[in-house]
């Protein structure tokens, strides 16, 4: 491994989980430590394409999400090959969702979100097929408007029921469930937002119905809503393979990604 990165096998080994998520603060304007972090750990070109984007924002996220990813897959990976996090090298689907073109040994399912001052990245190990998340600031603006755009009948009329002080967060509940499941399902916004409803939405583990039998199974579907920071809510989707779908062991660890990179910088 190269040493001039951080070492992925010299952090704290986890619990083995079927999807690890970490959670990491980024800068709104100037870059901070946790740029810099990620940056390290970042092939040259892959800084110089940040680099493109104007906003201070948008680069200090996107940086943060591809030094998470780098860091996490090479860290999820079990077994004796130490492949250095800037030697991954990504392919984009159709619509854009990145997965791990080489070395095949890290392709696992893998997911990032942000939003103003947060980044998730989640990464799966056996029994996951395909995996999604996404965050919101609480501050985010919600309406009985949008949801009745974007929203199935079902959770429209389950919103408009709610009063004014819990409207904003299962608003946001919803929403993050649905962005989540259509990145797991790497379609993006071609898969429209009315075509499935959640049900049992305060719970911490809602189900999706799919009201467009396209979808598939929704069965092989578990979702589960967090606060992985406060002022933030947060979804994951995971597809799980047949095998897994009813495996009791299934577990979800949250973490705050600046302990990995306390870790490394101890370890240097």
């Amino acid at each position: 491994m190269s040493a001039n990165h951080p070492s992925s096998s010299s952090a704290p080994k986890q619990r083995s989980a079927a999807v690890q998520l970490w959670h990491c603060a980024a800068s709104e304007q100037t870059p901070g430590a946790n740029e810099h972090w990620c940056e390290r750990v970042m092939p040259a070109s892959e800084r110089r394409e940040a680099d493109r984007f104007r906003r201070p924002t948008t680069r200090n996220q996107h940086v943060i999400g591809r030094g998470m990813a780098r860091f996490l897959l090479c860290h999820h990976a079990q077994g004796p090959d130490q492949t250095s996090p800037d030697e991954i090298s990504f392919s984009l689907g159709p619509h854009g969702k990145p997965a791990v073109a080489t070395p095949a040994h890290l392709n696992h399912p893998f997911n990032v979100a942000h939003t103003s001052g947060m980044v998730l990245c989640a990464v799966a190990g056996q029994g996951v097929q395909r995996l999604g998340v996404d965050v919101e600031s609480v501050q985010r603006r919600t309406s009985l408007e949008l949801a009745e755009r974007y929203f199935a009948e079902p959770e429209v009329r389950f919103l408009a029921n709610q009063n004014a002080a819990d409207a904003r967060t299962v608003f946001l509940r919803i929403w993050t469930l649905k962005e989540a499941f259509v990145k797991a399902m790497g379609t993006g916004l071609q898969t429209q937002l009315d075509q499935f409803a959640f049900v049992d939405i305060l719970s911490p583990r809602p189900e999706i119905e799919f009201l467009n039998p396209d979808l598939g199974d929704a069965s092989d579907w578990r979702f589960e809503c967090l606060q992985p920071r406060d002022g933030y809510l947060a979804a994951v989707a995971i597809e799980t393979t047949h095998d897994a779908k009813h495996d009791s062991e299934w577990q979800l660890q949250a973490n705050p990604f600046e302990s990995l990179m306390d870790h490394s910088a101890r370890q240097a």
